[in-house]
């Protein structure tokens, strides 16, 4: 049984949070920048939010709070930290942007809270299989619980269980025979802001800038008081990774270099007149047409972007998976860009256009030799304003190609162990 606190909820966690800075813990540097809202109704003790704004709020259940012992807290609070700097919540408002079925999402909810804590538990040291939380144990999740192996993303986890779980209307029966249970925390609530949001996409990067901003400066003031080199390996590995750059601003650099076409293209606007025609027509102001003969033009924002990813043999899984998530980079950043992806190795496997996240096409084709110019010709064609090609760069010799074959602006973006000998006087280069 645990000791009875005599403290209210607030009071309690806002004490507890405090001694936390006060002995060296970055969870209280961490969770002193995060809000906190008391909440009777959540099902669980704590959990991380999502609001509209793109901030995260730190939900508690003040009698649960009461009635639990400091030790098991922090482990409560380090829990739903590992879920904030591993961006659970973002990655899941991606996730369930594209369900439109209200049973299914809600299903997906649960799975991916399953996985996401199976990923966190696992991260934590000596982690436990229950917890004493008021006057109940509470049991935690582990890869183990489903027969999984440790070590892997929450992705990977929910894919798993995905494809091996059955759907039923009130409850999900997993593979092993268990059935869903309340968990340490609550998971329903990642996706709250989302229903305040009109585009996820916007809420997902908002919420991710945010928990940048705050891990950076818990850190800043965690390493000023205690010094570098002090947080456990695996929270400060985490933190690096959420906060380390992009490796190429791909949007950045397509948006500079289109940005002439995008200041001299118009498009015809029938709500506009064309002032310089409006000559060869005069009437009263009785008999004025409701829709002017001579429409005149708009600037048009929007551009079309071809993206070709070398699918050959020496491109490695990581090399394919940076071609991704540059197509990633920018269809986040721009709702009026148009996008194509050519698959090519020695030809052309694929081609298809992207609007949202799930469109993008994980299963790649090729793994053959290497000879670009097939999808460069079929991108001219297509007459994009931009190429983005993905490549190690060992193709033919493109230089030697006319200049009349290929698209009119190329980014080429090669990885750290490609060559440039071949491309160098046919576009930019990006190397990374």
């Amino acid at each position: 049984m645990p000791q009875l606190i005599s403290k209210d909820g607030s009071t309690r966690i806002k004490d507890l949070i405090t001694k936390m800075t006060l002995k060296n813990s970055y969870w209280g540097y961490l969770f002193s920048r995060i809000r906190r809202i008391a909440d009777p109704n959540i099902p669980s003790i704590m959990a991380v939010v999502s609001t509209g704004d793109g901030t995260v709020t730190l939900n508690y259940h003040p009698e649960l709070i009461e009635k639990t012992e400091d030790d098991i807290l922090k482990l409560v609070i380090e829990h739903e930290g590992m879920h904030v700097l591993n961006k659970h919540i973002s990655r899941l408002i991606r996730i369930v942007s594209t369900e439109l079925d209200e049973n299914k999402k809600a299903a997906k909810i649960n799975l991916w809270g399953y996985a996401a804590d199976m990923c966190v538990n696992s991260q934590i040291k000596n982690f436990p299989k229950k917890l004493l939380i008021g006057e109940e144990e509470w049991p935690a999740l582990f890869p183990e619980t489903f027969n999984l192996p440790k070590g892997n993303s929450a992705e990977w986890y929910y894919e798993n269980l995905l494809n091996n779980t059955k759907f039923n209307e009130k409850e999900i029966e997993f593979p092993n025979g268990m059935k869903g249970k309340v968990l340490i925390c609550d998971h329903s609530r990642w996706q709250k802001g989302n229903e305040e949001s009109i585009d996820p996409n916007t809420l997902a990067r908002k919420i991710e800038n945010y928990t940048k901003e705050i891990a950076r400066q818990a850190l800043k003031n965690y390493n000023k008081n205690f010094g570098r080199g002090t947080l456990p390996a695996g929270i400060e590995e985490l933190i690096n990774e959420l906060l380390q750059p992009p490796k190429a601003p791909y949007y950045q650099i397509i948006q500079k270099m289109v940005k002439a076409t995008r200041l001299s293209k118009f498009s015809s606007c029938s709500t506009r007149i064309n002032r310089k025609r409006t000559y060869s027509f005069i009437l009263d102001d009785f008999n004025l047409p409701q829709i002017s003969p001579f429409p005149g033009k708009k600037r048009d924002f929007s551009f079309y972007i071809g993206v070709l990813i070398d699918t050959s043999g020496s491109q490695s899984k990581q090399d394919l998976l940076d071609a991704l998530s540059g197509c990633k980079s920018i269809i986040e950043n721009d709702k009026h860009c148009k996008v194509v992806v050519i698959e090519n190795d020695t030809q052309i496997h694929k081609e298809y256009e992207i609007k949202r996240l799930h469109d993008i096409q994980m299963n790649m084709r090729g793994r053959g030799g290497t000879t670009l110019l097939p999808g460069l010709e079929r991108l001219k064609q297509l007459n994009v304003d931009v190429t983005l090609a993905f490549t190690d760069g060992y193709c033919e010799n493109l230089n030697e190609v006319s200049r009349k074959k290929l698209p009119k602006k190329i980014i080429w973006v090669i990885t750290d162990r490609g060559t440039t000998s071949t491309i160098n006087r046919t576009g930019l280069i990006v190397q990374i």
